[in-house]
């Protein structure tokens, strides 16, 4: 077994901690506590590293005696998301974890074992080959944290759209082999005597199951972007029905009345031959009465344009028709280009539709029944703002409920399906009432 100085050990333990914490969370900028995940791993690795130094138990080469600092990391971690009311993320979470653990664990044992090959053992466990150990640690590190940016939106993408199914558990259990195996292994070959070669087999473990499962999770993110691409395109071609449908709606309403133009200009001309005033008010209220008005005549493919995402282009068309059918003029503004990532984007979209539809008959019966629903976005929120007509009489009941005599607007699932660090304030004025429900944006941008 390899023994360093007390010092060498704490260096290097903050430092494989830190860029731990970092790659398991590299994924979840949604689960962090703290708003700069650098302080966060920062302060996570100095706790660590001075729990694993003062445990007497750390230097005993048995599993259980170096595993109990392990323990209490995870057991925080699982602890903050239970609190949080995040632990749909914990499968995906530690499959991450188990990851990130073979990732640091890989790059670590390959330079060590190269410094002690190129340098020799004294000079790699003194103070000074721990020093240049760690520099070039963390150089590669860093370089791996860069060339990983472009995989958060479709790994983000990939998580969401894997939690809660069986998928995410058969690949949990297989993570959790595949790593349960490899540290029974580890704490075999360092419990030997006069072990240093065994850096080189082992690293090349930890190098083999590393790039077997990232070719695995690319595999499996490759998969599911085929899946969704193919998704996307039926919404879009759901999308050009129903908007096609409308349209020819429309049209039919604008034929009908082409054929009965020349007879109403012929009876209206009528009666002003006769100056019957009377009979020409009453044919021009019958005519106006018999208009109809179609579902497509306002919202338009380009209005829109802003909205990158098909899957929330739809969903914000399908309410829109929903509204009018049940008599509510629905005004949807995106003044702006939308650059959330995906899983902003589809959250807001299943904000949206768990909580519109159900409030329609009420919206239907308030003076006027029109409704603006606004998205917008700063540069760390993505907002929606939803503005409606409310009666005199309307309150504010409690914090998320409108009461008044024509109904209840019953907001309080809205604010039970929010995510971590997202914001819903509900507020009413004299004559309207606004929900505004903010949901934060994470680093990446939107992948499809």
């Amino acid at each position: 077994m390899i023994t360093v100085s007390m010092l060498s050990f704490t260096l290097a333990d903050f430092s494989m901690v830190y860029w731990f914490v970092y790659f398991q969370y590299y994924w979840f900028s949604e689960l962090t506590v703290l708003k700069h995940i650098s302080l966060f791993c920062f302060l996570v690795a100095i706790v660590y590293t001075a729990i694993d130094v003062w445990n007497p138990f750390t230097f005993n080469s048995m599993l259980m005696g170096g595993a109990l600092s392990v323990i209490f990391l995870l057991g925080f971690e699982f602890f903050l998301l239970g609190v949080r009311h995040q632990t749909e993320y914990l499968p995906a979470f530690i499959d991450v974890s188990i990851l990130a653990y073979l990732l640091v664990e890989f790059i670590d044992l390959t330079v060590l074992a190269l410094m002690i090959w190129l340098t020799g053992m004294g000079f790699a466990t003194s103070l000074w080959g721990t020093l240049v150990e760690l520099v070039l640690n963390n150089i590669v590190l860093a370089l791996v944290a860069s060339g990983l940016w472009l995989t958060r939106a479709p790994m983000e993408n990939l998580i969401q759209s894997m939690l809660g199914r069986p998928t995410e558990y058969l690949f949990l259990a297989f993570m959790s082999a595949l790593a349960t195996v490899y540290i029974l292994f580890e704490y075999s070959l360092q419990s030997l005597n006069n072990s240093a070669q065994y850096l080189f087999f082992l690293g090349g473990v930890a190098g083999t199951l590393v790039i077997g499962l990232s070719l695995s999770t690319y595999m499996l993110m490759q998969t599911h972007l085929q899946a969704q691409h193919t998704q996307m395109q039926s919404q879009q071609q759901a999308f050009r029905e129903q908007y096609a449908a409308e349209l020819n709606r429309q049209m039919g309403v604008v034929r009908k009345f082409q054929h009965d133009y020349q007879n109403m200009l012929v009876g209206l001309g009528g009666y002003l031959e006769d100056q019957d005033y009377a009979g020409f008010r009453q044919l021009y209220i019958d005519i106006r009465s018999g208009w109809e008005t179609s579902n497509a005549a306002d919202l338009t493919v380009e209005d829109l344009e802003n909205v990158p995402s098909v899957g929330l282009r739809f969903q914000l068309y399908h309410n829109y028709l929903l509204a009018q059918r049940a008599g509510v003029q629905l005004y949807v503004q995106v003044p702006e280009p939308l650059t959330a990532t995906v899983t902003t984007v589809k959250k807001m979209g299943q904000l949206v539709d768990e909580t519109l539809p159900a409030l329609l008959p009420v919206l239907s019966r308030q003076q006027p029944a029109l409704v603006t629903f606004e998205l917008r976005e700063t540069a760390k929120q993505l907002r929606w703002l939803l503005t409606f007509p409310i009666p005199k009489d309307a309150r504010l009941d409690g914090h998320h409920r409108v009461t008044s005599n024509q109904g209840i607007l019953d907001f309080s699932n809205v604010h039970e399906n929010l995510p971590a660090k997202a914001t819903s304030t509900l507020q009413l004025k004299l004559h309207w009432g606004q929900l505004m429900v903010a949901l934060p944006k994470s680093d990446g941008r939107l992948g499809g």
